[in-house]
């Protein structure tokens, strides 16, 4: 199975490569455990590879992005659009046709091969019943592998550990499912990442502390939570 590196340090030595080509993935965690950044570095690697990548936020601005991305990591993630590397494409109607229809025009059109969807729990607010919500999320995932694109999304989350999780729909929808923490430790709290499911693939099943550096994410596989 073709992999797609991360470009987080540790991380793709989890999966013993990277993702699977053409997978649709899940991270999610609460506030501030680096769900953004972590979607950030997936397509700022696609760039470094040259593959073209877009991400679709249905909440900040590009703006907003461009300036947290530039302060965090140092990248500048405007050059890349201006490359034709990256889009960022607001999604600011609430409706599933609009976001299609924007998926099609980057994707079908540019031949894109990463995708950010920031984030999936805005989606879900578009639907009054689940399985409406399910069937379309499905149909927009098979769509995104279809095109040959490997697709990661962000979902809000309260949980600050694996032991008060609850599952949720988007969860059995996707091909894989990336768990960020925020641990609390005496007088501090400890980001924590786990890789809860990844259909087909042998991954490692342990929790690691990971640091937000200045080079990106990087994975702390000396350690186990």
């Amino acid at each position: 199975m073709e992999r797609i590196p991360t470009g987080i340090k540790g991380l793709d030595e989890m999966l013993n490569g990277g993702l699977p080509k053409n997978y649709s993935i899940l991270v999610m965690g609460g506030p501030g455990t680096g769900k953004t950044l972590f979607g950030a570095q997936f397509l700022h690697k696609g760039t470094e590879e040259g593959e073209r990548t877009v991400y679709l936020t249905l909440e900040e601005t590009p703006k907003r992005i461009v300036q947290n991305i530039k302060n965090t990591f140092g990248w500048d993630f405007s050059q890349l659009e201006k490359k034709g590397l990256l889009s960022i494409i607001p999604v600011q109607k609430y409706n599933m046709q609009h976001l299609y229809d924007v998926i099609q025009a980057e994707i079908t059109q540019k031949e894109t091969r990463r995708v950010l969807i920031d984030s999936v729990t805005m989606i879900k607010m578009y639907f009054e019943r689940e399985f409406e919500f399910r069937r379309n999320l499905f149909e927009l995932l098979d769509f995104l592998g279809s095109m040959e694109c490997t697709t990661l999304m962000t979902a809000e989350r309260n949980y600050l550990s694996r032991e008060n999780m609850q599952p949720e729909l988007e969860e059995f929808v996707v091909d894989g499912t990336i768990a960020l923490y925020n641990i609390p430790r005496k007088n501090e709290r400890i980001r924590a990442l786990e890789i809860l499911k990844m259909r087909g693939i042998e991954h490692s099943s342990s929790v690691f502390p990971f640091q937000i550096t200045k080079s990106g994410f990087r994975v702390v596989q000396e350690e186990v939570l």
